[in-house]
């Protein structure tokens, strides 16, 4: 019986002493190794960002808008003696037949001959020194740009519009005469172009003939 007891213990002494030799070993196969994160892969990223936008084939990118060049007009001090002329004539004489009716007397330049109705005539202004000495109480001149144009709307009165007046293209000829073009547009009630005979006197370039070339009501100047 003691040698049974005795074998007993020894034999639960060897577990024992197995078991707490394999602890360690078996902790540490059960524990986690931490590895540090994988770097994040930015090449792919940055590739696909420098990739181009996908196109439709055949698809154009809209063009920009476009945008009306400002006209180019010639400019001289003969010229501008001769649309001096001009613009007083048709200022003083009211060629248009409204200066009782108008709200402004706008004056601009352009390179049309006026011979014939023109949608959209290219129009600058008249240099301001120029309305300064053509303005007066009864036609109070001013610049083109400076005026407000509108559609003539129905039942628009025709009272109270501005009153424009271009003078266009010069010719000169050798023996001191030129012809120049002349426009009006009664802010879209009525519109008409002139042709004007001006002769050289002493200094100064008077008109000595005029004509109409044609009359119309447009939608707008």
């Amino acid at each position: 019986m003691l040698h049974r007891a005795t074998k007993v213990r020894l034999t639960t002494s060897a577990l024992l002493a197995a078991l707490a030799f394999a602890s360690p070993a078996a902790a540490q196969s059960g524990a986690k190794v931490l590895t540090p994160p994988r770097p994040a892969d930015t090449t792919a990223r940055t590739s696909a960002t420098r990739l181009p936008p996908k196109t439709t084939p055949g698809a154009t990118a809209a063009p920009p808008p476009a945008t009306a060049a400002a006209p180019t007009i010639p400019q001289s001090p003969v010229l501008d003696s001769i649309r001096e002329a001009v613009f007083r004539n048709l200022l003083e004489r009211d060629r248009a037949g409204f200066a009782t009716l108008a709200s402004a007397f706008c004056l601009g330049l352009s390179t049309s001959d006026f011979k014939k109705p023109a949608p959209a005539p290219d129009r600058a202004d008249a240099s301001e020194g120029m309305v300064k000495r053509l303005a007066t109480p009864r036609a109070p001149a001013r610049r083109a740009s400076t005026c407000t144009f509108q559609p003539n709307a129905a039942g628009r009165s025709v009272a109270g519009r501005p009153l424009l007046y271009s003078v266009g293209a010069i010719a000169i000829s050798p023996i001191g005469r030129a012809e120049a073009a002349a426009g009006y547009n009664y802010d879209g009630y009525s519109a008409g172009g002139f042709t004007f005979t001006v002769e050289r006197a002493d200094s100064a370039w008077v008109v000595k003939q005029w004509r109409m070339e044609w009359t119309a009501k447009p939608n707008a100047p």
